[in-house]
């Protein structure tokens, strides 16, 4: 008994250190990213955008607080934005508090542990990457503390995954 019970911590051990991989969570059973808007690349971006990701499977209360927009890059300070969930907990819209400035960059930062309703962590790398993402390594977040800790932090030694897109 002892025996399985560990067992069955180290699967789940193994499981939340895979999130945001392109192994384990990134399988057809783990819940997904499924798309990101603006995508990252976008261009032409109106200003009255509000940001908006969808996911595979219902997620965890409290996860819109893993999610930054910063003007300019992810080092630039965030941007104040109200959000909020569907009624199943599966698309985020988030609406920018001030419209978006003309022509200028803007960087959606997905931090790496975002959970689903079960507690799982969510696979980004499949659709994420399609969509214009890049992993945050630490290196770009260039030792800013704030976006590196619980919740941010991917088990592939990311921090989440950053959207970059211009507005017209």
């Amino acid at each position: 008994m002892f025996r399985m019970a560990v067992m069955r911590s180290l699967t789940g051990a193994a499981v939340v250190a895979a999130g945001c991989s392109f192994g384990m969570m990134d399988s057809n059973l783990a819940t997904q990213l499924l798309s990101v808007s603006p995508s990252g690349g976008a261009t032409g971006v109106a200003a009255s955008s509000d940001v908006v990701l969808s996911f595979s499977r219902p997620m965890m209360a409290g996860m819109e607080q893993y999610l930054a927009l910063h003007q300019d890059r992810i080092t630039s300070p965030t941007m104040p934005m109200n959000c909020a969930w569907s009624a199943d907990r599966m698309t985020l819209t988030c609406h920018p508090d001030q419209p978006l400035a003309p022509a200028t960059r803007y960087a959606v930062h997905m931090g790496g542990g975002m959970m689903d309703a079960e507690g799982r962590g969510v696979g980004m790398g499949r659709y994420g990457m399609g969509r214009g993402g890049r992993w945050a390594t630490g290196g770009m977040m260039s030792g800013q503390t704030g976006m590196m800790g619980t919740g941010w932090a991917c088990g592939n030694g990311s921090y989440g995954m950053v959207f970059e897109f211009t507005t017209q």
